[in-house]
């Protein structure tokens, strides 16, 4: 008989989730000299990150709190994937193009007030547009890439450890939580829209499903287009790639032959693509946060937080909040998930490394006092 004990690997932090957050964030940490754990219960960008456009671009609008984050985001982002996974990257420009006339005011705006380097859109370009893409505004910028999602994710978790399994919950044993043959300080959950690891009836995600195709095409494209859908530059690989698309319930995505050809009409109805095969579709689903905006940072306790201090109940923001014990949310990036996620795991990684203060309206403690405030009005 053997009585060996099994042996428990230590870590510093565990990562639940090897999508696009989860996979940024073990990069940064792994910079930084932590020993980082990365548990997915499938594959690596197996859900919406594997299906996402992974176009890295602004937000083109107005102004707003979710518009100047996804600015500074974009611009670290351009350089963090140019630099480190050149490979993977394709840096062309983009032609954003309005879909809707009342969306014109906005791109004029945009491009009026953006710091952003544009210019012109080059003849060769406007000549292959169609009259329906010509009659919108537009916005030529000149800085814009489109990165492999696949590729970038898994180069990005190199020299990590990595376990395929679900966790069902988390163990708190000793000052480490238990997860399997492994316990960790720290556990990060970047779980995206699936089946949560703690319940937090505060927090609730919005599921966006959406498909990518990847063409080859005798047609070169020059830059990014945006309008009726994205269509990408001729990347490194020699292919474009057409999306993603949106549908707010499963049953709507359409089978993986449909969804293609689906969006090649629609990015037909902006320039022609000639010659076109299909090589791949694919398909996922990504989180949104019901107000837009990331979810970045530790996560409330509510019983203990009420029992801490009565003034939590009703929603007053001098009241004093407990936290579950070293567990964080990097999670809600929504269609802007390659934009985001290096930004985002760079100041979440600041803060567990180097207890820098995070910004707090991404904080998800904002949806607790929105809930206790509902609450308090009923």
């Amino acid at each position: 008989m053997n009585l060996r004990k099994k042996q428990v690997n230590t870590y510093d932090i565990a990562i639940i989730g090897a999508g696009i957050n989860g996979c940024s964030l073990a990069h940064a940490l792994h910079q930084q000299g932590q020993k980082v754990l990365v548990i997915e219960q499938n594959s690596i960008a197996s859900g919406g990150s594997g299906a996402a456009g992974a176009f890295i671009n602004p937000k083109i609008s107005k102004a707003g709190e979710l518009k100047e984050l996804i600015e500074e985001a974009y611009v670290f982002s351009l350089e963090f994937y140019t630099k480190y996974f050149n490979e993977h990257t394709t840096t062309a420009p983009l032609l954003h193009i309005s879909k809707y006339e009342n969306d014109n005011a906005k791109v004029e705006y945009f491009k009026a007030h953006t710091p952003l380097q544009t210019s012109d859109i080059p003849s060769s370009l406007q000549s292959q547009l169609k009259p329906h893409a010509l009659s919108f505004s537009s916005v030529y910028l000149k800085d814009n890439a489109i990165v492999e999602a696949k590729d970038i994710c898994e180069d990005m978790l190199e020299g990590i450890d990595i376990v395929y399994e679900k966790v069902e919950k988390l163990k708190y044993i000793d000052g480490f939580y238990s997860l399997g043959n492994s316990r960790t300080k720290k556990v990060i959950l970047c779980t995206g829209a699936y089946e949560a690891v703690l319940e937090l009836d505060y927090i609730s995600l919005r599921r966006i499903y959406g498909q990518r195709c990847e063409i080859k095409s005798s047609t070169q494209m020059q830059a990014s287009l945006h309008h009726e859908v994205s269509v990408s530059v001729t990347k490194k690989n020699g292919c474009i790639a057409i999306g993603a698309s949106h549908y707010l319930k499963k049953d709507e995505v359409p089978k993986n032959e449909e969804g293609a050809q689906e969006l090649i009409s629609l990015a037909q109805k902006s320039i022609e693509l000639k010659d076109i095969e299909v090589l791949n579709v694919f398909t996922g689903m990504r989180a949104g946060s019901n107000d837009y905006l990331p979810l970045l940072g530790p996560l409330v306790d509510i019983s203990k937080s009420l029992a801490l201090d009565p003034r939590a109940s009703k929603a007053e923001k001098e009241a004093s909040l407990s936290y579950i014990k070293d567990v964080y949310m990097m999670n809600g990036v929504g269609g802007y998930g390659f934009v985001l996620a290096p930004y985002l795991a760079s100041l979440l990684c600041a803060h567990l490394v180097h207890n820098k203060a995070l910004p707090e309206f991404l904080e998800p403690k904002r949806f607790y006092y929105r809930q206790a405030k509902k609450r308090g009005q009923k």
